[in-house]
């Protein structure tokens, strides 16, 4: 029998407050235990930040829940998580996903259902479009059993095989690291396959969160690289002083 990898990227900041990382964070779990129909292990790539909610992930280790538990000391960017939850994976399909979704019943069945129907078109899958309504594409096409065709949708979860990831290459290291590789994609030809329904929700967008939020200085690792990563005035992004655009320090 198939089963599927879901590799999950966490990175929670001490002290955010109501509607935090950390709030959903639980969420996502609590939904993706309830709802998942389809056998799968979980991957969980922790960069770091709030001590509690490390403690909370080993406990849904020590649970079952979790397969398998990485935590690195510092935030080493979501693109990197990924890549390496990939590495460690065996699953038939790779789910990257983040900390900030809520699965609903039927998610990963249904998603992987339309990959499996059109076996002879160059497909990834995602269970949801984004929000964003003003993105490239969107609803491009419709097929008769109410899959819908995409070219830009979903990079906050991306299901596919490995040996697809491994033609596509890894995820880069950029703050829009997933709309980078779904334009990778788009070039070699590849589209996403969506269910009639939208079977997860973008708690950071539904709730508001602003998940480019002024942060202190902190020290990340880019491209192996360690950093100083500032947020300043109006957005622009600094790293050493010079103005640069890559990297972001939420997960």
């Amino acid at each position: 029998m198939n089963f599927a990898s879901i590799i999950i990227c966490h990175y929670g900041q001490v002290n955010e407050g109501e509607g935090s990382r950390s709030e959903m964070l639980r969420r996502c779990f609590d939904s993706l235990v309830k709802n998942t129909d389809y056998p799968v292990e979980v991957i969980v790539m922790d960069n770091g930040g709030n001590p509690d909610d490390s403690d909370y992930l080993l406990e849904m280790s020590r649970k079952g829940v979790i397969n398998t538990y990485v935590r690195y000391k510092n935030n080493r960017h979501f693109a990197f998580a990924w890549n390496q939850g990939a590495r460690l994976a065996s699953g038939d399909y790779l789910v990257f996903t983040c900390n900030d979704l809520e699965f609903h019943p039927g998610w990963l069945s249904k998603t992987i259902e339309g990959l499996e129907k059109y076996p002879d078109r160059k497909l990834i899958a995602t269970p949801f479009i984004s929000p964003d309504k003003d993105r490239p594409n969107f609803n491009k096409e419709v097929l008769s059993d109410g899959y819908r065709i995409n070219s830009m949708a979903g990079s906050n979860c991306m299901i596919m095989t490995p040996k697809i990831f491994k033609e596509l290459g890894e995820i880069p290291h950029h703050r829009v690291g997933g709309s980078l590789w779904h334009r990778r994609m788009v070039r070699r030809g590849y589209q996403v396959i969506v269910p009639p329904v939208d079977l997860v929700s973008h708690l950071a967008f539904r709730k508001g969160i602003d998940w480019k939020r002024t942060v202190d200085i902190k020290n990340i690792l880019l491209n192996g690289e360690e950093i100083k990563y500032n947020y300043e005035i109006r957005g622009k992004k600094y790293y050493d002083g010079k103005q640069r655009d890559a990297g972001c320090p939420i997960g």
